[in-house]
């Protein structure tokens, strides 16, 4: 058998976030921010790391939405929240060092919040998370 014959063992599909699914992500983020009186920027990426949606409600600083696609990125890459993360480097600061050669681990996407200044950011990220579990 030839090499072409394998070829359907050798691929597979990979999930990733709709752009539907990003705007229901967003919007419920949107909302529970708007709830909340958080001036922040949302993003979500696609399983590459690409943005898929973007929100950024008025007044919040300019530089919340950079911060807030590295927060997605991060999360995507090491496949948890990145409050998790944080707490996992200050038991083990060499794990930030390790890191900077590791390839990406995809899911379907995710989401990066910034601009809260109460610690509210997790609270709205997991909101839009919630809204699209609850739509499968």
């Amino acid at each position: 058998m030839s090499d072409l014959g394998k070829t359907e063992t050798a691929v597979f599909t990979a999930r990733s976030i709709s752009l539907a699914g990003a705007q229901r992500v967003i919007g419920a983020a949107l909302a529970h921010a708007e709830e909340l009186d958080c001036r922040v920027s949302l993003v979500v990426i696609d399983a590459g790391g690409n943005m898929t949606a973007m929100a950024r409600r008025e007044g919040t600083a300019d530089t919340a939405t950079t911060v807030a696609l590295n927060k997605a990125n991060t999360a995507l890459t090491l496949h948890t929240a990145t409050d998790v993360f944080g707490k996992a480097i200050e038991d083990n600061i060499m794990l930030v060092s390790s890191l900077g050669s590791q390839p990406g681990i995809a899911l379907i996407g995710a989401i990066g919040v910034s601009g809260s200044r109460d610690g509210k950011n997790l609270f709205i990220a997991r909101a839009g998370v919630d809204a699209l579990r609850s739509a499968d």
